[in-house]
């Protein structure tokens, strides 16, 4: 049980806090829970989707696509892809988060993560449509040419401070999740398949330097 609550402490704290809303303000108790409906319900229409997208994104893109457009050697051009598929994105800001990770996984940069998540949530297109109805154009526009540097400049800045080896190392990322396998199961790492090859990684019984395909692309590099 102590092992649970140091492994979920927002799960943990978020119990608690119900708890004693529950104990000592059942008003307070019954809204929030009405309001934590709600909540789930939208998460239920949207997630699959998100979650599917993800999934293609993992399968049927390559890591060298994703490396070349929004890796670490991307430069500005990745910054604005980056930025392209926050500000047409759809959905709440936490849709933006599996889709984040799918791209990490497969080689995308910190900074450019961090591009794409804060143009989720402060310069998607249709925002833009609304907030100059309500606001007016230049208010909009102004807004959003101030917004996209300061993006930007987030990225590159906590880039340089946050590395992939300490996202990696809090979340205990496995290498063959780092390093993406091709997923042709060619037989000629000796195992049938990619994902054979990826268990034997993850018990400490191969490397990825198995892989012909990967060995051969650091030979070429």
């Amino acid at each position: 049980m102590i092992n649970f609550f140091k492994k979920n402490k927002i799960i943990a704290v978020t119990f608690v806090s119900y708890l004693l809303v529950l104990i000592f303000r059942q008003d307070i108790f019954m809204n929030a829970i009405k309001q934590t409906g709600s909540f789930l319900l939208e998460m239920i229409e949207i997630m699959p989707a998100i979650m599917i997208i993800s999934a293609l994104i993992t399968v049927w893109v390559p890591s060298e696509v994703i490396s070349k457009n929004f890796g670490e050697k991307s430069g500005f051009k990745g910054k604005l892809i980056s930025i392209f598929i926050g500000s047409f994105s759809a959905g709440p800001i936490y849709a933006a988060f599996p889709m984040a990770k799918s791209l990490y996984n497969k080689g995308a940069s910190v900074a450019n993560i961090v591009v794409i998540i804060s143009s989720w949530a402060v310069i998607k297109i249709p925002m833009l449509l609304v907030e100059t109805k309500f606001l007016g154009a230049p208010f909009a526009l102004t807004r959003y040419l101030i917004t996209v540097p300061a993006i930007i400049i987030l990225g590159y800045i906590i880039g340089k401070f946050v590395k992939r080896k300490a996202i990696d190392e809090d979340e205990a990322v496995t290498e063959e999740k780092i390093i993406q396998l091709p997923n042709l199961n060619c037989g000629s790492c000796q195992y049938k398949t990619c994902e054979a090859l990826a268990a034997a990684i993850k018990a400490g019984n191969a490397t990825t330097d198995e892989c012909v395909i990967n060995r051969n692309k650091k030979e070429k590099v």
